[in-house]
């Protein structure tokens, strides 16, 4: 009779450790943390790529499929809107992605953007929600224009139409158009009559922000600054990880450009009155 208690007791204890064990090794493989602990990927010369990000052969718990890039020939690619680009590099402190154009290579000025891309194509532009889109603007993203246009005839004394004849761009080889470049954002009375907007492209290029607005570019540094590309914001996503976005708003602080903001929209004050309140929060590193 002791025999048979004891058996019992030793089983289920050991039923027990069993259960546990494995309760723990759910709890485990279903953890987000999954998400965020996944050794870096590297293609190319992109050797960090980590959470949100991933490659399309990394483990499906790895990453966010919404930032997933693509490896061809060495070469990182995303693909936003419609088309598909290389990416240069990624920013984990401001959250900002550099992508460059495929259509520009950077020894050939020959070359030009193959995409037509503002702002504007992204739902973010025309809505106060930073969450429509993976990707958006934010202050931090800072660029320039850089517009292409086909003019019927040559464009005199009007140093921001720069002339890219040495480089002979056209689009038909059969036109007699003049190609011209703008290197700046332009207004509709900007727009000589004889022209129209063949192309828009982006750039984030240094050379941009310390130049003064007297100062005008050659067609082969717009070219390179085509080369060096354009960022756009993936915040959101570390939004995500960060704050409790049904109560919260989130953004960067502007003062340390660095740490996220955590807003709570809505604070009752002394008298009842309703104000936006918030605390700093610094986000952990992914």
């Amino acid at each position: 009779m002791e025999s048979s208690v004891c058996f019992l007791q030793t089983t289920v204890v050991i039923l027990i450790l069993v259960y546990h064990h494995h309760h723990q090794t759910c709890e485990a493989t279903n953890s987000n943390n999954n998400q965020t602990n996944c050794p870096p990927s590297s293609c190319g010369k992109l050797t960090n790529i980590k959470h949100p990000f991933r490659l399309k052969n990394d483990p499906t718990t790895c990453g966010d499929p919404r930032y997933e890039l693509s490896c061809v020939n060495n070469i990182t690619t995303l693909t936003l809107l419609s088309g598909n680009y290389n990416v240069k590099s990624i920013n984990y402190d401001n959250y900002t992605i550099r992508l460059v154009d495929p259509g520009i290579q950077e020894d050939d000025c020959f070359s030009i953007p193959r995409y037509f891309l503002t702002k504007s194509n992204f739902t973010s532009y025309y809505s106060n929600s930073k969450r429509e889109d993976p990707y958006g603007f934010d202050y931090a993203s800072w660029f320039e224009y850089i517009t292409y246009l086909n003019c019927s005839k040559p464009v005199k004394d009007d140093p921001d139409y720069v002339d890219t004849a040495p480089c002979r761009v056209n689009w038909d080889s059969n036109s007699t158009d003049h190609v011209y470049v703008i290197a700046r954002r332009i207004s509709a009375r900007k727009l000589n009559i004889d022209c129209h907007v063949k192309l828009v492209a982006m750039s984030a290029a240094p050379a941009f922000i310390s130049r003064s607005d007297q100062h005008h570019f050659s067609y082969a540094e717009i070219h390179g600054m085509l080369s060096y590309g354009f960022e756009i914001s993936w915040i959101t996503r570390a939004c995500e990880d960060f704050c409790d976005l049904k109560r919260q708003d989130c953004s960067m602080d502007r003062i340390n450009t660095g740490p996220l903001i955590c807003l709570s929209r809505v604070c009752t004050a002394p008298f009842g009155y309703n104000i936006l309140c918030g605390k700093y929060k610094q986000p952990s590193s992914f």
